[in-house]
């Protein structure tokens, strides 16, 4: 079977060949995938994953490019980037129905146009509605799983893909994950669509709470740096069980690996100062969790996820 013969006749000009993903992702590091394929509709974004699943050969959704960390390495399969952003508003039931590659700024604006609120939280936070799902994005004491009704995903199933719907419940919603994050091996299933409950507010108020947000977020955190956002996830409640605290407590900020270090202004950013690698990415990952563990026998876990060939 030739597979590429396939993929170029099933996705024609479309597909990219040997291309980089360095610059389709948040803290610009990684190399190349073998094949590189922008999804602009649910159409295309099944077609391209079940293609993947029929040809037995890795793939990975990309939303924003927050929360990975690509190989230097590459991707030996087929990378596929998902913009696929239908929306559909029920002013009269408060809900949304959400293609999973809508970025998260844009829905909420949406919504405030229709004076429907209740995410104004996620505001300032990048990456997709899907990306947001998968990972239980959350800000200010809230979850975007609170807010979820249901999801369609496109799931594994023998040598094809098949579609069905879940509850929130069966998601599996929990701190920064969800049932489709902590899936260790296989194929994932993929978020296609997600159903969202949202709140009859005042656009003017939606707006007020959405700049006193981001004028929050950009008090305490980095976004002017080269990051993927909070890289670990917190230990727990309480400001001894913050990432960021644990971190700053055993000299995060002063270190370095090549290219990467931890931002000045919050340690639990990991940003590219200089022409970082994903190499040096992971060592100095590596590294600080080592020093969290010898200095308070606490482990911190990645938020971040790293994919490729490591």
């Amino acid at each position: 079977m030739n597979v590429e013969k396939i993929l170029e006749e099933e996705l024609g000009n479309k597909l990219l060949k040997n291309h980089s993903v360095k610059d389709y992702v948040s803290l610009r590091v990684g190399g190349v995938a073998d094949y590189f394929y922008t999804a602009d509709d649910i159409a295309e974004l099944t077609h391209a994953v079940s293609l993947a699943r029929r040809l037995q050969i890795p793939y990975f959704v990309l939303g924003c490019g927050y929360n990975v960390v690509p190989s230097d390495s590459g991707f030996q399969g087929l990378v596929i980037r998902n913009r696929s952003s239908n929306v559909v508003f029920s002013p009269d039931f408060s809900t949304v129905i959400v293609d999973s590659g809508m970025g998260l700024g844009k829905l909420i604006n949406l919504a405030a146009g229709r004076d429907l609120g209740g995410l104004e939280f996620l505001f300032g936070v990048p990456g997709t509605v899907g990306g947001a799902i998968y990972g239980n994005a959350g800000a200010f004491g809230y979850e975007i799983g609170d807010f979820v009704k249901s999801v369609t995903l496109l799931v594994p199933k023998d040598d094809k893909m098949v579609i069905v719907r879940h509850t929130a419940e069966g998601m599996h919603f929990s701190y920064r994950s969800s049932k489709l994050k902590e899936k260790r091996s296989g194929d994932k299933p993929v978020i296609l669509t997600a159903t969202i409950q949202l709140v009859q507010r005042r656009k003017d108020e939606i707006l007020r709470m959405m700049q006193e947000n981001i004028t929050l977020k950009k008090k305490s955190q980095p976004l002017d740096e080269v990051s993927a956002g909070s890289f670990f996830k917190n230990i727990g409640l309480g400001r001894d069980n913050a990432a960021g605290y644990l971190l700053e407590s055993v000299g995060a900020k002063r270190l370095r690996v090549g290219g990467a270090g931890f931002s000045k202004k919050h340690a639990n950013f990991l940003v590219n100062k200089k022409n970082a690698t994903a190499a040096d990415i992971k060592a100095l990952a590596e590294t600080a969790k080592s020093l969290v563990k010898e200095k308070y026998n606490k482990y911190i876990d990645e938020e971040i996820e790293y994919i490729g060939r490591w």
